[in-house]
């Protein structure tokens, strides 16, 4: 490297200076600013002299300024710097402060959308001032308007409870309510998994209503990233014998004894018995019609009534009206099997029939449009295996004449 001495310049201020020396590299002429930083030489390689003179007034302001630090970036990494201060002109805030909360949305994206769309979105979402609705004042609007659409009354009692527990333990603006509040809440409940679940849907279904109503901001999803409890069967499924459902029946009184033999006997689910009407049971022709209105899958099917379900159910025959009148058929349902001295078990009469049925026909499709559930659903949640001697002896069970 050869430096041509006649040719520096000495660029001072304040009694500071600062050699410029021009010299040649790889056959392009450079101009060195060379000074020194508490007690540390530097370089600093120009493409010409006004590039040269610039870089030492710079590096002259800093020594005054104190601000040594900055004279120990690269070129390049004073031109990032300077780009960044210009990007961050009219903000307001420091620019350390800016690229921390930048770093920060990166972080939180992942990669799945940049920082410039995610704002777009969120202001194309908020445009329209949302309305301050109370959690309690929407989950009261979500219910008078399923009533007024005509829901089973099973499905406005579902919603209803779920909805006044949530709103009692949450006494928030909808806007406040988050998934981690959600989250917390399912994970506090004490009670099955299965219900948690049935929990978790039903917060589902009042957060899409206040999405279509305007209450909530498009996109909201309560339920992101919250547990999605399981639906299966925790545990052996509990079937009843003949002799324990001969028990039971011979206990119930008359009011009650088809609507447990249909359950028995035919399969129907609680909420279908309990909506059955006798005209709607076909004993000549041997069919019980569960409609869609009154089916849990909203599917009409017809039911085979065998022999001896249609022995329980002549002695009560009539035209028309519901098979059962008691408004709390859990209840009775309790009471009947106390009185029989037969424990009671849950959802055991459906599960009863299906898994007998399926020993007398050994058809799982065949049982599984019969009970109005998928074959998947009837293995996994329903099913127990029997012999056929015993599922003969089930569908042998008649009253005493």
């Amino acid at each position: 490297m050869k430096v041509r001495e006649s040719k520096s310049v000495r660029v001072k201020r304040s009694g500071i200076t600062v050699l410029i020396r021009p010299t040649r590299k790889d056959g392009k002429e450079y101009f060195v600013a060379d000074y020194r930083v508490n007690g540390e030489r530097k370089l600093a390689w120009r493409s010409s002299m006004k590039e040269a003179r610039d870089e030492a007034l710079a590096a002259i302001d800093k020594i005054q300024d104190g601000d040594t630090a900055a004279l120990d970036l690269t070129r390049q990494q004073r031109d990032m710097f300077l780009r960044a201060e210009a990007a961050n002109e009219g903000t307001g805030l420091p620019l350390d402060l800016v690229v921390a909360a930048h770093a920060d949305v990166l972080r939180v994206l992942g990669g799945r959308a940049t920082p410039i769309e995610t704002a777009r979105d969120w202001l194309e979402r908020h445009a329209v001032p949302l309305p301050r609705k109370t959690v309690t004042e929407a989950a009261d609007d979500c219910l008078a308007m399923v009533k007024a659409d005509g829901k089973s009354p099973a499905r406005q009692k579902q919603l209803a409870v779920v909805f006044n527990r949530f709103k009692k333990d949450n006494n928030l603006l909808l806007t406040q309510v988050s998934t981690a509040h959600v989250s917390q809440w399912l994970a506090g409940l004490e009670v099955k998994e299965r219900t948690k679940r049935n929990c978790r849907d039903a917060l589902g279904y009042l957060n899409r209503w206040c999405v279509l109503r305007g209450y909530l901001a498009r996109g909201t999803d309560w339920l992101e990233g919250v547990q999605n409890y399981s639906a299966r069967k925790i545990g052996e499924i509990q079937i009843y014998s003949p002799d324990e459902i001969a028990a039971i029946l011979k206990s119930a009184g008359a009011d009650m004894r088809p609507f447990i033999a249909v359950q028995a006997f035919a399969g129907l689910r609680h909420a279908e018995a309990a909506r059955l009407d006798w005209s709607e049971i076909d004993l000549k022709d041997g069919f019980i019609e569960v409609c869609a209105a009154k089916s849990k899958t909203g599917e009409r099917r017809l039911v085979p009534i065998p022999k001896n379900l249609k022995a329980w159910l002549k002695p009560h025959r009539r035209d028309s009206g519901p098979i059962c009148e008691f408004a709390n058929t859990t209840k009775q349902l309790l009471k009947t099997a106390g009185a029989a001295a037969v424990p009671w078990k849950h959802n055991g009469l459906r599960h009863s029939f299906i898994s007998y049925r399926v020993a007398e026909c050994a058809d799982v499709p065949r049982v599984s449009d019969e009970a109005g559930n998928s074959p998947a659903i009837i293995r996994q949640h329903y099913l127990r295996r029997v012999r056929p001697i015993e599922a003969r002896k089930w569908f042998s069970v008649k009253p005493k004449k």
